[in-house]
């Protein structure tokens, strides 16, 4: 069971992810200056990792996905979506994937499931994260997976297992947030915890380390 969101507000780029397996954020979803994008079902890795490597060669999400999904000989066991800096949204569902699968596209986001209760938990990810259109970006996308999470989520009705989000703005030199949650019996709650724990304590350390301006990947 996974479910997520990728979203561009105001150039900056996010992804929040919650799966019951661990360390989702180490496998799945993957932010860079140019745009966010999530592998899941049977997850690749590469498609995350060489899809930000496109977009930042200039390629559009779409094409970059594309590419790589030709190239897949197991792509209808995947799930990918994201969205990169000109709004541009791609969104693909694997015929094979675990049932409820799907996916679903908004004004610069995206959101995807599978192994769902059913797409109620797509739509109520994405009614939360236009509801809050006021609120900074990770705030929206914690909002959002917590809404996918208490309208169901897992199919077997189980917690997610493991959950993370990642904030990229291209006007910094580091992430702006990129918290995780490896393994826990209630995820999405920890991860909530954890952000909140960060947020408050963060800014009295986080401006004593030197920043250091991240290289694009090579071609």
């Amino acid at each position: 069971m996974t479910f997520s969101i990728c979203a561009t507000v105001d150039g900056r780029h996010g992804v929040a992810i919650a799966t019951k397996a661990i360390a989702v954020g180490s496998t799945a979803s993957f932010v860079c200056r140019d745009g966010a994008i999530c592998t899941q079902a049977t997850t690749n890795t590469p498609i995350g990792v060489r899809t930000t490597r496109q977009l930042e060669d200039g390629a559009p999400i779409d094409d970059a996905v594309r590419t790589q999904l030709e190239a897949d000989p197991n792509a209808d066991r995947r799930q990918v979506h994201g969205v990169d800096g000109t709004g541009t949204t791609v969104t693909a569902t694997g015929d094979a994937c675990e049932s409820w699968a799907g996916h679903l596209d908004g004004d610069g986001y995206t959101v995807a499931g599978n192994m769902l209760t059913d797409g109620s938990v797509l739509e109520a990810v994405g009614d939360a994260f236009e509801r809050d259109a006021d609120r900074p970006l990770d705030e929206r996308l914690l909002v959002a997976l917590r809404a996918g999470e208490d309208a169901g989520g897992d199919k077997r009705g189980d917690h997610a297992q493991s959950a993370a989000l990642s904030v990229f703005d291209p006007e910094t030199p580091r992430l702006e947030h990129d918290v995780r949650v490896d393994e826990h019996h209630d995820a999405v709650t920890e991860l909530e915890r954890v952000h909140e724990l960060a947020r408050t304590t963060g800014e009295d350390w986080t401006d004593r380390y030197p920043a250091v301006d991240l290289q694009r990947h090579p071609s």
